[in-house]
């Protein structure tokens, strides 16, 4: 599942809890940095990674630590449902709307734009509720709001990420474009530590 734009937690539900919009506000801040987005896109077309999972195990190593075993197992049981389920067909038809001219099927223009706009939203309302359930299934997992560190962040990150992109399935340290090599993990940590909110 990737972000069709970047996260805007405005339009997020009145009934977020605390921690949960410490997640949305986090991907938000990542995602938008400069090279992000594409980089992210990247791996999700070339490798098939999941988005919001590579933005959650960012936030969880900055904020956390590293993730269990137990954890990422539960976290991505979640995820692969919802992503194969409701995000990536949502995905399929607003990528498919966008090439075939709706003159072709005797449609107005503006009727399919609005339609894929439509579509867009609702693909990214699906990812703010990934969101939102990655956060409370972690966050409970934990043993306090805000434990200490074990390593540092830095550490934490890159660590969380390898150990999700080789249970994904994702080629680690290899020179194809859709492997999450060491400059694609240097990326998303320093995005991750620079400009991700903690509050």
């Amino acid at each position: 599942m990737a972000f069709t734009t970047a996260i805007n937690p405005a339009m997020t539900s009145d009934a977020m809890t605390p921690s949960n919009d410490d997640l949305l506000r986090f991907a938000s801040s990542v995602y938008a940095q400069p090279g992000i987005q594409a980089l992210c896109l990247r791996l999700q077309d070339e490798g098939n990674a999941d988005v919001v999972m590579l933005l959650t195990c960012c936030w969880y190593g900055r904020c956390y630590g590293r993730l269990t075993d137990d954890q990422l197992t539960r976290a991505m049981a979640f995820s692969e449902s919802w992503r194969a389920q409701l995000v990536a067909p949502l995905r399929q038809a607003r990528r498919w709307l966008k090439p075939h001219p709706a003159t072709a099927f005797a449609m107005k223009g503006a009727d399919q734009e609005a339609l894929r706009q439509r579509i867009k939203a609702i693909e990214l309302d699906a990812e703010f509720v990934q969101l939102r359930t990655l956060a409370g299934v972690l966050v409970e997992s934990s043993t306090a709001a805000r434990p200490e560190h074990n390593t540092d962040p830095l550490v934490s990150i890159q660590s969380n990420l390898i150990l999700y992109a080789q249970r994904a399935g994702m080629d680690v340290d290899e020179p194809e474009s859709s492997a999450l090599n060491e400059a694609d993990l240097a990326a998303l940590a320093q995005a991750a530590l620079t400009q991700g909110p903690l509050t």
